[in-house]
């Protein structure tokens, strides 16, 4: 009987760093905990997102104005998760705020947009790469580069599992990788941005192409414990080895 290929992801990769037993519950033996609780951060973000695809995807300069911006956030605004429709207002009206903000100098106009909120499968041997890439346009400068929008309140510096696999989805899609990765943080509209060469792109794709070959080939799904799996763990309830950390 063949095999049955793994779907490995930003996330999923993370979450088999972190404890191959996680991972296991998680991805392979699909163990579901329960309904999951809606976030309100989850409900913001997507909002947002959803919102910067919409603009994007606008064809008609006369139609990209504040107004209309705004008017997006509205119509897509998921409304899951706030404890009070107080909260729900303050959450929104920051949302306004961060688009105004993105409108009134935005870091990610070029010539032409290639990709937007778009969600790329490649295939491989034994497991199946995927992921969602926010933006992929050409600069001005006439290079590719990739766009992830962030909505979070703080600046992190560029994920080195994150970068890899968005150039390999990217290329997978366009047939060629971009030559730059960048964090957009909406909150203070500053943009975080790792120019690209051809031995970078060689090193951490090849990278990436070893760990998720040894991810679908594992057999021993050891768990990590420690003293957060209570707090962090949704599996903590059915892990024996978490439940013996101290």
């Amino acid at each position: 009987m063949r095999k049955k290929k793994v779907y490995l992801s930003n996330t999923s990769i993370k979450t088999f760093m972190a404890c191959k037993k996680r991972y296991k519950y998680k991805h392979i033996d699909r163990i579901s905990m329960g309904d999951s609780v809606s976030n309100k951060y989850m409900s913001f973000g997507n909002s947002i997102h959803i919102t910067m695809a919409d603009f994007n995807m606008l064809t008609n300069s006369q139609h990209g104005t504040l107004d209309v911006l705004h008017n997006l956030l509205r119509k897509n605004w998921i409304r899951d998760g706030y404890e009070s429709k107080e909260e729900e207002r303050t959450f929104g009206l920051r949302g306004l705020d961060m688009l105004s903000l993105y409108y009134d100098n935005p870091l990610d106009i070029g010539s032409k947009n290639l990709l937007i909120e778009e969600m790329i499968f490649k295939e491989m041997e034994h497991y199946v790469l995927c992921g969602k890439l926010d933006k992929v346009y050409m600069r001005e400068d006439e290079v590719i580069e990739i766009i992830d929008y962030k909505t979070g309140k703080s600046i992190s510096p560029i994920d080195q599992i994150q970068l890899p696999v968005y150039l390999i989805l990217a290329e997978s899609n366009l047939g060629i990788y971009p030559g730059a990765v960048s964090l957009y943080f909406l909150a203070q509209n500053e943009k975080v941005t790792q120019e690209l060469d051809s031995r970078f792109i060689d090193t951490s794709t090849q990278f990436i192409y070893d760990l998720c070959d040894l991810i679908s080939n594992e057999k021993d799904f050891s768990s990590s414990p420690n003293c957060n799996c209570k707090t962090n763990c949704e599996f903590y309830s059915i892990c024996e080895d978490a439940k013996t950390t101290i």
